[in-house]
């Protein structure tokens, strides 16, 4: 069984992926967009791999336009999923998985990883489905469109037939004297980058603007540095951007988040194993 994941933009596509990837058979490999950046033309994106934590940009701006990068595809996401195939990993997520189907050979490994053993979850845009329309023929796929319902709905849906194995979980706060960063304001930057604007974010998060406000104003009294540059409405629409130095923020705690998982994750597995996998009948609690 495949999951194929679609929804417009910031409506949770890669956080539902990540959490389903949660209950699916380890390990994961695979790739995901990170919004890494924003230019007058729109955001910008890298590809990570799943494996490694290696990132490639996807986009180059030129003359104030965005451009795809065709060696990222060569460079970073030909090589994640070949290695996902050679080393027959039982779970694979592509997310915008449209970003790599109009390459040949990444389509074409997708094709074969749909076609093979592995647990296959992509993510992608309306747009993207005729495209990757040719993955699914004579496969089983489970699609959830988030435009049609909500994220927790989903998990909901989903929980009913994929109980969470047993697994370590870690969540990665930043302190002072109290805390200072963590999932919740690294989520608001994220979407005022996407979007271009804290209105949007707050709106995609389902917080009020107020909320959205204090917990910026409390960010750049924390850290002593503005977090938005501020653009005031015009032809064109007013906006707002991330500071560089809230990209630099963004950048390393999602460095530390990925380091803490993965020591996570390793040291789960050399304390417990398959110690709590199935049920032992003889097992008193």
């Amino acid at each position: 069984m495949h999951y194929l994941i679609t929804g417009g933009a910031c409506r949770g596509k890669t956080t539902l992926a990540l959490w389903l990837c949660g209950r699916l058979p380890r390990p994961m490999a695979g790739l995901r967009t990170l919004c890494t950046g924003r230019c007058a033309a729109g955001p910008r994106f890298s590809l990570q791999d799943l494996a490694t934590g290696r990132q490639e940009p996807l986009d180059r701006e030129t003359a104030g336009q965005l451009s795809p990068r065709p060696e990222a595809m060569e460079a970073l996401a030909v090589p994640a999923l070949q290695d996902a195939a050679r080393q027959e990993t039982p779970t694979v997520l592509v997310d915008e998985a449209g970003r790599l189907a109009g390459d040949p050979v990444c389509r074409q490994l997708l094709a074969a990883l749909a076609g093979g053993a592995a647990t296959l979850v992509v993510t992608a845009g309306p747009g993207d489905l005729p495209l990757l329309a040719p993955l699914w023929d004579g496969n089983a796929v489970t699609r959830i469109d988030l435009d049609a319902v909500s994220l927790d709905r989903a998990q909901e849906t989903l929980a009913q037939t994929l109980p969470a194995p047993l697994h370590a979980g870690v969540s990665v706060r930043l302190f002072r004297e109290e805390k200072c960063f963590g999932a919740g304001p690294l989520q608001l930057l994220e979407l005022v980058g996407r979007t271009g604007s804290l209105h949007k974010a707050a709106a995609a998060m389902g917080m009020a603007y107020s909320k959205a406000w204090k917990m910026l104003g409390a960010l750049e009294a924390q850290w002593g540095f503005a977090m938005l540059q501020r653009h005031p409405g015009g032809v064109g629409g007013g906006g707002s951007l991330l500071t560089p130095r809230a990209w630099e923020l963004v950048a390393r705690y999602r460095a530390l988040r990925w380091d803490c998982d993965r020591a996570a994750q390793a040291a789960f597995d050399r304390h417990f194993g398959s110690f709590g996998v199935g049920t032992d009948a003889d097992t008193e609690i």
